[in-house]
This record gives structure tokens, C-alpha cells and sequence, in this order.
């Protein structure tokens, strides 16, 4: 067989139709979705101690060294009734021992378990310390898997699901907008070194300067990156625009620039009821020899009307 008929026995392009050769290759990166994530204080007292879904009920035991005894659990001396009566922050709620025990990774699954001893309150029913009226929707989803449409209390019943260690109902709501909302919102201040100590600072300083006029300016270094000159002759010590700042903050290896962390501390200040003139844009230094410096400032104003 010569060329032309080895050529005419394959596709267009010259190579076989019947192999993938020929198909384009698309690579999907994954992508990170921010998440909150929720400091709780575990429901602890001298009857039961909060083991972490990372850690099983006997992980204490198991890591703890050779040479010490590990804790003895106080284990309940009757085993729990099928119809379990609740106090949970002074409402009143009863529902079955299985809907307790439905998830079993779950820290009401563990305190059911007949392995502890649950507090009583005085009539007898079993006492949990958390929020009694969000409880009604997690017995919701206990019972029929079901959670609330956006209302006032995503929020609340998001830190109960995280208190509660009810792992698939934090993740579904996770993508519910107002919990989606505070993710993005954490996601963006974590990239800026140390957000909420400069926030305050921010705020005390426009305090202390508003106490003739009631305006609080505060001057602001915010760098992505630090400057180095690259000139011999540049002099480090002229008088730079930035001895003016107040409050300084930098650097960061997020990709946010200068000008996004300022809007994202007015916006949070005006989230938190403050009254803020615009930003004026940024002022350069004008300090140039061999090298222009790149260094500036940002001025926010706080109204104390």
C-alpha cells in the first residue's frame, strides 16, 4: 500500500477516526467554596464529657500514656425509655429515643447512647442547656429531614446543627444564602493579616479623633506587598507619606489588592451601624530620587452624628 492509499484509509487530518487522538482534553480544577465554620462550647459538666466527631467516645483512653490511668466514664445505671421527655433551655419538647439516636456520629446520638448520665431538671425530664426554641426545628429534621426556608433563624439553627454535631444538616446549610453569605464574607477578611484587630484599632483611633468634631478621619497603610528600592540612592528615611497612618496593615500573599480591603472594612463598619463618609482614593508618596516610592495611604471617616 503506498502513501496515498494509507492516507485514504484514515480520517481527515490523517489519522484514524476511531481513536481518541483527535479529542480535545479539558482539565477541571477544583474549585474552593468558602465555609463557615463555627466555634461552639461543647454541652460539658461533671456527667458527660463532649468528645469532637474527630474523636471516638474512647479516644482519651486509647491516647492516653502508658504510665497514667485514663478517666473511668460514669456510665447511667438505667437504660433510657422509648418516649424521652426533654427540657432543652426551658422548653419543653418529647419525642422518641430512636429520632435521638437517628445519626449516630452525632453528639445527641453519643449522649443518648446509655453510655452517660444526662442531667433531669425537677420533674423528671432529661435537661439539655442549649437554645430551647431552635431545638423545635432540629427535631424537624430529625424527624423528616427537613430544614427551614430562609427565615431569621438559618443562623441560629446552623450554630445548634454545629453544637449538636449534626454534620449533614451544617453542610446542607452551608449553601443556604445567609450562612453562603457569611462564608464569602469570612473568606474575604481572612485574607488580610490579623482583619479584626485592625478593624478595632481602626475604630478606637477614629474615636479618639472625633471627640472635637465628631469626625473620625483615620489615615491607613494597607500594603499588598512590601516595597523594596532598587536604586542605591534611594533614601529610606525622607519623610514618608505613610508616617502619617495610623493604623497599618501588610503584607498578604492573598490576591486581594489594597483598594478590596478597604472596601470590605467600610463595609463591614457600615454593616455594624457606623456612618462613613466615601474613601477618598489613595495618596501616593511623592518622594522620588533614582526610584518613585511606592508607598501610600488610605483615609477612612467614621461620623459620630
Amino acid at each position: 500500500m503506498d502513501l496515498q492509499d494509507s492516507t485514504a484509509d484514515k480520517g481527515m487530518g490523517g489519522y484514524d477516526e476511531d481513536t481518541d487522538s483527535g479529542e480535545e482534553v479539558i482539565t477541571v480544577h477544583p474549585i474552593h467554596i468558602p465555609r463557615l465554620t463555627f466555634q461552639t462550647q461543647p454541652y460539658v459538666n461533671e456527667c458527660w464529657p463532649y468528645h469532637s466527631p474527630e474523636h471516638s467516645l474512647h479516644s482519651k483512653a486509647s491516647s492516653a500514656s502508658p504510665s497514667k490511668e485514663a478517666p473511668t466514664e460514669r456510665v447511667s445505671t438505667s437504660t433510657f425509655p422509648a418516649i424521652i421527655p426533654l427540657n432543652v433551655g426551658g422548653h419543653l419538647y418529647m419525642t422518641r429515643l430512636s429520632t435521638l439516636l437517628k445519626f449516630s456520629d452525632s453528639m445527641l446520638a453519643a449522649m443518648f447512647s446509655g453510655r452517660h448520665k444526662i442531667d433531669k431538671d425537677k420533674d423528671g425530664n432529661f435537661f439539655l442547656d442549649s437554645n430551647g426554641a431552635v431545638f423545635a426545628l432540629i427535631l424537624e429534621y430529625l424527624r423528616y429531614g427537613t430544614i427551614p426556608q430562609t427565615n431569621n433563624m438559618t443562623f441560629l439553627l446552623f450554630r445548634e446543627a454545629n453544637y449538636y454535631g449534626l454534620h449533614e444538616l451544617v453542610e446542607r446549610l452551608q449553601l443556604k444564602p445567609e450562612i453562603a453569605t457569611m462564608a464569602v464574607k469570612e473568606a474575604q477578611r481572612a485574607q488580610f493579616p490579623d482583619y479584626t484587630l485592625v478593624k478595632e484599632e481602626v475604630i478606637k483611633v477614629a474615636m479618639a479623633r472625633a471627640t472635637i468634631t465628631r469626625v473620625g478621619d483615620v489615615s491607613i497603610h494597607a500594603f499588598r506587598k512590601d516595597f523594596k528600592p532598587k536604586v542605591v540612592t534611594f533614601n529610606p528615611k525622607h519623610g514618608c507619606i505613610i508616617e502619617n497612618a495610623q493604623v497599618s496593615i501588610g503584607p498578604w500573599d492573598a490576591p486581594a489588592d489594597e483598594e478590596s480591603f478597604i472596601r470590605c472594612l467600610e463595609q463591614d463598619l457600615a454593616e455594624e451601624g457606623y456612618t462613613l463618609r466615601p474613601h477618598e482614593g489613595k495618596k501616593k508618596c511623592k518622594y522620588y530620587f533614582g526610584q518613585t516610592c511606592q508607598k501610600c495611604i488610605f483615609k477612612i471617616t467614621i461620623l459620630f452624628d
